[in-house]
């Protein structure tokens, strides 16, 4: 599922850097040390349980113009994570209300979202792969204007219970 996202993306974006991935808490500015709010994400997560994520099928957001994946199964547990974390030295507000999704292309230029949305519509009808995968890990970044995106801290969610 990552190697086709990350194709697709590069295919609508030449150059993107960015690995495939799910947002928990968008970017935002931080009110204290980067120690400080590792701790507290490492606190917050110890009893985050894994949990199945399904994806479901190309959408736009309509004011932004993001052309994403959407999220079936794990959208609730993904909306609770964003909750979870998104207090403290976390807390931020956001522009938009928070919808779990996987990017694929992003800051087009009017005239290309259609041309992308078709593209990433016909990449996903011929993509035979598995469209779910397991939510095991969350990583915290921090932006450099520099290297991207960077990979400060990564914690492995607890393994679910078996019903």
């Amino acid at each position: 599922m990552a190697g086709f996202v990350n194709r697709v993306r590069h295919e609508l974006a030449p150059g993107c850097r960015l690995k495939a991935h799910i947002t928990i808490l968008p970017p935002r500015q931080l009110a204290c040390d980067v120690a400080v709010v590792s701790r507290e994400l490492q606190a917050a997560l110890s009893q985050a349980r894994a949990f199945r994520v399904e994806v479901r099928k190309i959408e736009v957001f309509p004011v932004s113009d993001v052309v994403y994946l959407s999220i079936g199964a794990g959208f609730r547990e993904l909306r609770e994570l964003h909750a979870r974390l998104n207090q403290g030295p976390c807390l931020a507000s956001e522009l938009w209300s928070y919808q779990p999704h996987v990017t694929l292309a992003q800051e087009l230029d009017s005239g290309q979202v259609v041309r992308a949305r078709e593209l990433a519509e016909q990449r996903w009808r011929e993509y035979a792969g598995p469209r779910e995968f397991v939510l095991d890990r969350a990583t915290f970044v921090q932006g450099s204007p520099e290297l991207g995106w960077v990979d400060l801290e990564s914690w492995e969610l607890l393994s679910p219970v078996l019903a």
